[in-house]
């Protein structure tokens, strides 16, 4: 069974909820009916106590289910959150220290609602802080899929405000006219729901994406993203045997992979054109050119990979090694890089046939290498 997942972030006014619930699920206007099997609602703690005192104490929530006969919609204290710091609930966000916190919960939870592969989600930032419909909707972007949906909620003018008035009923109920003695009939209210397409970003990031990962935050995911549009720098660390962009993002590398990085970063150093990849795969097949060509290869790559402390008598640096070792180079920086950033990483070609280099200034190459010059 699939489960349909109802996600909004609200404030002091709780109304939002069953506003948009009666504009997916009952609005007779509404051709593409959507009931929810669940609601789930990000807050803060003032945030909460107005919805248990308005939604669950004076029943507004299971009157609104009694008048348009629907049931098994799980909605509860149990599905509604409240941003924390350090286990205190907040009761608004007044910093930028709140902010990020909503951002990092906001985000943890449509991950964790997306992640379920039996699911549907609608989000609505129709509620709460402006930054906190923002963050709803930036997340849905990063981790929403096909099958998803965002929208916001507009209420008729004169209800807008209008005391009491939680949804259209569908008998008269007369409620107070803001700023007024006049009352007005929630029968003749009109609720419209606004979709709101987004762009979907899931499914341009592997499965092993950081951003992917259950750690990640919201900072984080903003911090890996903008990497891709910065100058990159490069630090080869031999010693650790890591590499690190941009002073913040590792990524460990097996040592053949590790050997031909700092190998097309010491071409970059020295200022050279770069380096031409060998051709031909078997000796017999191969001139004499080509097979002393692979033989200084080999010898180049040789002093990397001995850096690196590993003894390795078989490597010889043919066409199929070259290729293959490049290509799971590139797997493993896709893999905790990302495909953008691993794609500003990897040495490229200019043409065909032409010398691959890798793309990055030779001035933002460092590598740290304390075995150097060390007597072991």
């Amino acid at each position: 069974m699939q489960k349909k997942i109802l996600f909004l972030v609200t404030g002091m006014t709780p109304q939002i909820i069953t506003e948009t619930l009666y504009a997916l699920a009952v609005d007779p206007e509404n051709s593409d009916k959507w009931v929810p099997n669940e609601i789930h609602v990000l807050t803060t703690s003032k945030g909460k106590i107005q919805i248990r005192s308005r939604l669950f104490n004076d029943g507004i929530f299971e009157q609104f289910l009694k008048d348009f006969y629907l049931s098994n919609i799980k909605f509860d204290d149990s599905t509604v959150h409240v941003i924390t710091c350090n286990g205190e609930e907040l009761e608004d966000l007044k910093s930028l220290d709140d902010n990020e916190l909503a951002a990092n919960e906001t985000c943890r939870l449509i991950k964790l609602f997306t992640d379920d592969e039996s699911s549907t989600v609608h989000v609505s930032i129709a509620g709460g802080r402006k930054t906190m419909g923002f963050y709803a909707g930036y997340a849905l972007s990063l981790y929403g899929r096909a099958q998803d949906s965002m929208s916001h909620i507009l209420v008729s003018e004169d209800f807008e405000f209008a005391t009491n008035f939680y949804y259209p009923t569908p008998y008269e109920h007369f409620v107070g006219k803001y700023n007024s003695q006049e009352h007005l009939n929630a029968q003749h209210a009109k609720v419209f729901l606004a979709n709101i397409p987004f762009v979907r970003l899931r499914n341009t990031l592997p499965t092993t994406h950081p951003l992917r990962m259950n750690n990640y935050q919201f900072s984080d995911v903003i911090e890996q993203l903008n990497q891709v549009n910065q100058t990159l720098s490069l630090e080869i660390n031999v010693t650790q045997r890591y590499i690190q962009v941009n002073n913040s993002i590792k990524a460990d590398l097996p040592p053949r992979e590790m050997a031909l990085l700092m190998w097309f970063a010491d071409y970059k150093i020295q200022g050279k054109a770069g380096l031409k990849a060998p051709t031909g795969s078997h000796k017999g097949e191969m001139s004499f050119a080509e097979q002393e060509y692979i033989r200084e290869l080999t010898e180049e790559y040789l002093i990397h990979y001995d850096e690196l402390k590993e003894s390795d008598t078989n490597i010889e640096i043919t066409k199929d090694f070259f290729d293959s070792t490049k290509s799971k180079l590139k797997k493993h920086l896709e893999k905790q890089l990302g495909n953008e950033l691993a794609a500003r990483l990897m040495p490229k070609q200019n043409g065909r046939s032409t010398p691959f280099s890798l793309p990055i200034d030779k001035d933002q190459i460092v590598v740290i290498n304390n075995f150097k010059d060390r007597v072991i």
